[in-house]
């Protein structure tokens, strides 16, 4: 067996993007064995079992030569690569070492879960390539259940595949044709159409088309075509800082929000942007499928939104947060997903400097739509240093926040409330002294001061007038007017009882606040190694305790009643924070001294060589030495010394059960009641349940609700599944909502087909007439190699109209 030494580039054959660069022919050997090897004409041939080596590369064939005049290599006969975990097949392939122009036949690969091939391949350059007669599929059959079959096919390898002319298969049935259609690697289906229906819509087919912009920056278009509204069109771009682009769908229920989009790119420190835009002269705004009034819309309604973070150097950087809407309808009617998440949406120009010991800001924001509530920044300014240790070694540390700005708090235009501002200088100082003693005990006393400039104080107060009106005399039954008789026309008199919502102005105002208090807390612990149960993932358990307690005093020289409130507290049934700066609502700082007494259990095991939290329990409630008034945010059932006991438990024992309990009870004094708590089991490999409860009464700012919420998945033999999903409001008995799905194994595919319904809670006979039932059906299409890649057909009724969970509760 002779071996040849020969500089071949056979490596770019793989569609991956291999590359290779010589400064010469020679200087990188290629190591050749085979059964035959001789020169005929000075061209190298090697035959009969060729083996072709190369860095990480294997190259089989049956026959291969090279000519050093022309530099071609030339391999053919059942010719196999091997790199990297990836192969590649075919009959012939020559490459020229020096134009580096590659052209294949009979072609197939894989890569991961990646399977293609080709009639033909031929290079465009270093790393591009065109196949004809390209075949493209995830499935691992002899017989795939889908693929795609087009004529021509452009491959950018790590970045975009083009088809032209092509065809959707599933089995041996083509069902889509596409002229053109774009690809990339690295982003979701370019190109999408969902079709079907929802009674908040009609029938509908929605099309959307992702294209490159620049380099890292992507377009949308999209065409909406809805029986009972109208069309739809619109234009969308995302952009990132040193990335590719994820292009978005705009259904939000087919993948990740928008919101966790942002969220998860802001964490990676990239700047990011987005672009919405969206215009539809609606058939009939008026359409309504709630239990809630609606008011007078105009047909021609349009969203305009642009997100942006863009990062000047590594410690600054801006913040665009806009959006215009025709009205406050249009997130409820065109993109529920997102109003369910942000139904006020924010306008607002942030710039933020960054440091590992302060923050500064300074942000501009404005409410452009004249439909919602907001609180505007014209613009404000604000310094926050963090905590941190001062005069040395002292053990002392400091924070503080401080901010100065001009203030407005703007009402919609239908609200009875009227618009007020002021100019705010806010300035905050504090110190801590944490320190633990006798080895055990952990206290972190804290004491503050915090000044506060208003230019104008006052508050609104309900102004109730009454006055006595003339008006004729109406006859009941004729619905005429009475006349006496000298033909005049009967008067009566009536008193007219008005009410309004007037705001009473007071002059400039500084609020001093004092604030101090004491953190303190221990732990006891104790090992049962006896403890062992493979069914609970016990190994060993460990109790530990921790007792813990937060005093704080709060003086404020200013009743927050007559202080304009902007920065203030928001409805909720939670308590709020007790601590400075985490209680950040100052507009809304009163008098109190509460203490608040808790205890922590925990119950940890081993499991992997690591220490797993079994279970958590966090038992608090707090004494109200003097409580605070926060007006009408404070329940009036819940007004006594004692507030309720808060009980958090998590429990996940084993992977397969999962429990989770949130409770409050008015069990020390007067209060409301408060009860969430889910869990999920994994009864058996076939069957999967979710529970979930919510229970709340006596609060005298939310209605009361029993909710219960039951879901699951049954498994129907290897290639059938059924889930299902139900709400039931048990306080006025109704089913609010109904989710079926049928899933059937298409081996590469999950397809789903099923039917929602959802009951909005109207009254028969009540001043809202509105058939408030939605109804539609749903059909899905996921590939189970790469969840994130989806046939470009999907349809989903929860997700693409409807009002979302608008019950009149």
């Amino acid at each position: 067996m002779i071996r040849l030494l020969l500089p071949f580039a056979l490596l770019l054959l793989s569609v991956a993007g291999v590359r290779a660069q010589f400064g010469s022919f020679g200087d990188v050997p290629i190591d050749i064995t085979s059964a035959d090897t001789r020169f005929e004409g000075g061209v190298a041939v090697a035959e009969g079992d060729v083996v072709i080596r190369y860095a990480g590369t294997t190259i089989y064939c049956n026959y291969a030569q090279y000519n050093a005049d022309t530099r071609d290599v030339l391999v053919q006969g059942n010719v196999r690569i091997f790199r990297e975990g990836q192969n590649f097949t075919g009959e012939r392939a020559l490459y020229n070492l020096e134009t580096k122009v590659l052209q294949a036949a009979d072609f197939r690969g894989n890569f991961t879960p990646f399977a293609f091939g080709g009639d033909t391949l031929s290079s465009m350059g270093s790393n591009s390539y065109v196949v004809k007669g390209g075949v493209f599929t995830t499935s691992d059959s002899s017989k795939p259940d889908y693929q795609i079959r087009a004529r021509t096919v452009r491959i950018y390898p790590n970045d975009r595949i083009i088809f032209q002319n092509a065809r959707l298969y599933v089995g041996r049935t083509p069902i889509f044709w596409f002229p053109y259609l774009y690809q990339s690697l690295n982003e979701e289906q370019s190109f999408t159409i969902t079709p079907g229906y929802s009674s908040t819509l009609g029938a509908f087919l929605f099309s959307q088309y992702t294209f490159p912009l620049a380099e890292n920056m992507s377009g949308k278009l999209r065409l909406d075509l809805m029986s009972d509204r109208g069309l739809g069109v619109g234009f969308e771009a995302r952009w990132q800082e040193g990335g590719r682009v994820a292009a978005s769908s705009s259904l939000t229920t087919l993948g990740e929000t928008n919101t966790q989009r942002d969220e998860r790119e802001e964490r990676l420190g990239k700047g990011w942007g987005r672009f919405r835009s969206y215009y539809i002269d609606d058939a009939d705004p008026s359409l309504n499928r709630t239990a809630l009034e609606r008011e007078q819309i105009e047909s021609g309604r349009y969203r305009v939104s642009l997100q942006d973070r863009t990062y000047w150097t590594d410690d600054i950087y801006t913040s665009i947060d806009f959006n215009k809407l025709s009205d406050r309808r249009f997130l409820q009617d065109f993109e529920p997903g997102e109003f369910r998440q942000n139904p006020n949406p924010d306008n607002a120009f942030t710039v933020t400097k960054w440091d590992e010991d302060y923050t500064a800001t300074l942000t501009a924001r404005k409410q452009l739509n004249e439909d919602f509530d907001g609180t505007e920044r014209l613009p404000e300014a604000a310094l926050d240093v963090k905590r941190q240790p001062i005069l040395g070694r002292s053990g002392i540390f400091y924070e503080g926040e401080n901010s100065a700005g001009y203030l407005r708090r703007n009402f919609a235009d239908t609200s009875i409330f009227p618009d007020y501002e002021t100019f705010r200088a806010d300035t905050f100082h504090q110190l801590t002294y944490p320190g633990t003693y006798f080895g055990w005990l952990s206290l972190v006393p804290r004491a503050g001061v915090r000044g506060t400039y208003y230019q104008d104080s006052g508050f609104t107060e309900n102004v109730v007038t009454s006055e006595e009106v003339e008006e004729d005399e109406i006859n009941p039954d004729t619905g005429l007017a009475e006349v006496d008789a000298n033909g005049q026309t009967r008067k009566t008199r009536r008193t007219v009882t008005t009410s309004e919502q007037r705001l009473r102005l007071g002059g400039s105002v500084f609020r001093p606040v004092v604030n101090a208090g004491l953190e303190a807390s221990f732990k006891l612990s104790r090992a049962y190694e006896s403890v062992q149960s493979r069914l609970w993932g016990l190994d060993g358990l460990r109790h530990v305790v921790q007792p813990y307690m937060n005093a704080s005093f709060t003086y404020t020289g200013q009743d927050p009643d007559e202080i304009l409130q902007f920065d203030r507290l928001n409805r909720s049934t939670q308590l709020p924070p007790i601590d400075f700066p985490q209680f950040n609502t100052i507009d809304s700082i009163d008098n109190w001294s509460i203490l608040r007494l808790g205890v922590r259990n925990r119950l940890q095991t081993r499991r992997d060589n690591l220490t797993f939290s079994w279970l958590e329990l966090n038992t608090f409630l707090d004494v109200n030495i003097d409580r605070p008034h926060f007006g009408s945010l404070l329940p009036l059932s819940d007004t006594g010394t004692f507030s309720n006991i808060f009980n958090r438990l998590r429990w996940s024992p084993v992977p397969w059960v999962s429990f989770q309990l949130d409770s409050q009870l008015p069990l020390l004094d007067e209060g409301f009641t408060e009860v969430n708590s889910s869990v999920s089991f994994l009864v058996n490999q076939n069957v999967q349940l979710n529970f979930g409860h919510r229970y709340i009464g006596e609060h005298n700012q939310f209605q009361d609700s029993n909710l219960l919420n039951v879901g699951g998945y049954l498994r129907l033999g290897e290639n059938w599944g059924f889930s299902f999903r139900e709400v039931y409001e048990f306080e006025d008995s109704v089913l609010e909502s109904q989710r079926y799905e049928l899933h059937r194994d298409l081996s590469s595919w999950v397809a789903s087909v099923g039917f929602i319904i959802r009951d909005n809670g109207g009254v028969e006979g009540g001043t809202n007439n509105n058939d408030t039932d939605e109804y539609g059906f749903l059909l899905t299409f996921t590939l189970k190699d790469i969840p994130g890649v989806r046939i470009p057909v999907a349809l989903d009724a929860e997700g693409v109209g409807g009002s979302g969970s608008t019950r009149n509760r």
